[in-house]
């Protein structure tokens, strides 16, 4: 079921305009969080980038589960890091939908084939019912 759940979002990413799903000008495609949900579902194929300050990530506000801290201030210093990911979907989110977008664009002008943003960032996936972690 999960790998018949990964496949159908590859699809709507693939699509032009698909309900949740758009693609934008920096190369990348942006998502609902409700869609992210459904991605992560098959974790393995996956990557999901926090790009908060890491006082954020690791705050009581919690992050997403499973995902990796990328403060956006360091991002260009941790692509070598992140070159494994190149290419897999790679799930990005920040506090709101423009700190997440910029960093989404800069991996996608870095070489990441499948970079998917997460509209609304970490509020978006709050205000949706979804929960957050604590490390």
């Amino acid at each position: 079921m999960r790998k018949m759940t990964l496949l159908l979002c590859a699809l709507l990413l693939s699509s032009c305009r698909t309900v949740g799903i758009s693609t934008e000008d920096g190369g990348y495609a942006e998502i609902s969080p409700t869609v992210a949900a459904e991605m992560m579902l098959d974790s393995q194929q996956v990557v999901v980038l926090d790009v908060r300050p890491s006082e954020k990530y690791r705050g009581p506000g919690g992050h997403i589960a499973g995902s990796i801290s990328v403060p956006f201030e360091t991002i260009e210093r941790q692509l070598p890091e992140l070159l494994p990911y190149q290419n897999q979907t790679v799930l990005v989110y920040g506090d709101s939908s423009t700190d997440g977008a910029v960093a989404a664009k800069l991996l996608s002008v870095a070489g990441f084939r499948n970079v998917v943003h997460i509209a609304g960032g970490l509020q978006g996936w709050i205000e949706r019912g979804y929960r957050t972690v604590n490390s």
